[in-house]
C-alpha cells in the first residue's frame, strides 16, 4: 500500500517556489525597477521585488492584501512589516504573525524596516525562510533564506566565483538575536557587517476562511 501523497502548506508552496527561482537563475542583478524573464532566467529586482513575485504567482490572494502605496506598483519592505506587525498569533484571514523566531519555518516571510522611509531609498528588507532557524550555543541564530540583496549574506550563492551573481537573487545565511522572549531584534546581514537592531516581524500564509461555510 502506498504512503497517502502530503500536499504542501501554503508556505512551503511559497518557498518550493523561491528555491525554483533561485536554483534556476541565469542572469540576477539588485535593482529597485523590476525586470523578469522567466523562460531565460533573468531576475532583475530587489527584495520587494523578489517576495512579491513569488507571492503573486504562488499566493495571489493573500499577495493582494498586503497594502501599498498608490504611486507603488508593489509593497515596498517596509510594507511588510507594517502588516506583519499588525497581525496577532491567532490572526485567522489568510496570514498570521510569528512571534518567536525559534519557531519560523520553511516558507515564513521575514521583513523589517528602517527608521525613517525616505524617497528613492531601500525602506527595509524582506525574505522567505529557506528552513527553521538554528541557535548556537552563545543564543545566537541562523536562518538560511531566499532573497534579493544587494550584498551576499553568509554562506551564500552568491559571490564572486564561476557561475556566480554578487547580487540579486540568491540563498544565504542571516544572523539574528532575540531578547529574552525569543522575538527577533538585531540582525547581521554579511561577514562585513555589525549586528543592526531594527524592527523584525515574521508573517505566515494561512489556508483562507471558507466563505461558504
Amino acid at each position: 500500500m502506498s504512503s497517502p501523497i502530503q500536499r504542501l502548506s501554503l508556505s512551503e508552496q511559497a518557498a518550493s517556489q523561491a528555491e525554483f527561482i533561485v536554483n534556476n537563475v541565469q542572469s540576477t542583478d539588485y535593482q529597485d525597477t523590476l525586470s523578469v524573464d522567466v523562460d531565460r532566467g533573468f531576475y532583475d529586482l530587489d527584495s520587494n521585488g523578489f517576495v512579491s513575485f513569488v507571492l503573486e504567482r504562488s499566493a495571489p490572494d493573500h499577495y493582494a492584501m498586503i497594502p501599498k502605496e498608490a504611486t507603488q506598483l508593489r509593497p515596498r519592505g517596509f510594507e511588510y512589516y507594517e502588516f506583519f506587525n499588525s497581525l496577532t498569533p491567532e490572526s485567522s484571514s489568510g496570514w498570521h504573525r510569528i512571534d518567536f523566531l525559534r519557531d519560523a519555518r520553511r516558507g515564513d516571510i521575514v521583513a523589517w524596516r528602517f527608521p525613517v522611509i525616505e524617497k528613492h531609498h531601500d525602506t527595509g528588507h524582506v525574505l522567505f525562510a529557506a528552513e527553521s532557524p538554528t541557535e548556537d550555543i552563545s543564543g545566537i541564530f541562523s536562518l538560511r533564506l531566499y532573497d534579493s540583496a544587494a550584498e551576499p549574506h553568509f554562506s551564500d550563492t552568491r559571490g564572486t566565483g564561476a557561475g556566480q551573481f554578487p547580487t540579486g537573487v540568491g540563498s544565504g545565511v542571516i544572523k539574528f538575536k532575540v531578547d529574552n522572549a525569543g522575538r527577533p531584534i538585531a540582525f547581521q546581514f554579511a561577514p562585513s557587517d555589525q549586528f543592526e537592531s531594527l524592527p523584525i516581524a515574521i508573517g505566515r500564509l494561512e489556508v483562507l476562511p471558507d466563505k461558504s461555510a
